[in-house]
């Protein structure tokens, strides 16, 4: 009988440790080396929708009632590399944080004003940045580090800002898509 109590015992001990070492992995925040998600930092990535076309002159950046607590985190001075979801996805610009954290109802409710940094570029994709990232349901906002940063502002940097044509041409394909989505990026 002893016998196989030391047997469950040990059994017991591994098994503990397995689940320990699974907790730790499932609690953990999904990142990259150079990236965390739905974590506020200097330097972001915000995920917005091509509707940001039909607002790149009153720019601000909408948070969903799940993500309040990262929306209340965020201050002024902060920056965001804006990155278009499908079809562009492509990182377009750089904004500063200008507000604090405001609370305007609708579909995103949590909102902070935006201020250009790096004007509509035609775009870098993640993977151009070295980013492994592939944003999902749910995933709002990225954090990444200060290299990561400096290296995507020289890829677009590197670019001509988006003339006032193909910014035109962008909002006239996406009106409908921000109308039809109330969406505050």
């Amino acid at each position: 009988m002893d016998d196989r109590i030391s047997v469950l015992e040990r059994s017991l001990i591994g098994l503990t440790e397995r689940v320990n070492i699974l907790e730790a992995r499932l609690s953990k925040p999904k990142s990259g080396g150079d990236y965390q998600t739905n974590t506020v930092s200097n330097y972001m990535i915000k995920i917005v929708y091509p509707g940001i076309f039909a607002r790149v002159d009153k720019l601000n950046a909408g948070f969903p009632n799940n993500r309040k607590k990262v929306a209340l985190q965020l201050t002024k001075g902060q920056f965001m590399f804006l990155y278009v979801t499908s079809p562009e996805k492509k990182i377009m610009g750089l904004a500063r944080v200008a507000s604090e954290c405001k609370q305007i109802g609708g579909r995103w409710p949590y909102s902070v004003d935006l201020e250009w940094v790096i004007h509509p570029k035609p775009g870098i994709s993640l993977t151009e940045a070295g980013l492994d990232i592939r944003p999902r349901v749910g995933d709002t906002l990225f954090s990444i580090t200060d290299e990561k940063a400096h290296q995507i502002f020289a890829a677009l940097n590197s670019q001509d800002d988006l003339d006032s044509n193909t910014l035109k041409y962008l909002f006239e394909k996406y009106k409908d898509f921000y109308k039809d989505n109330d969406t505050d990026i």
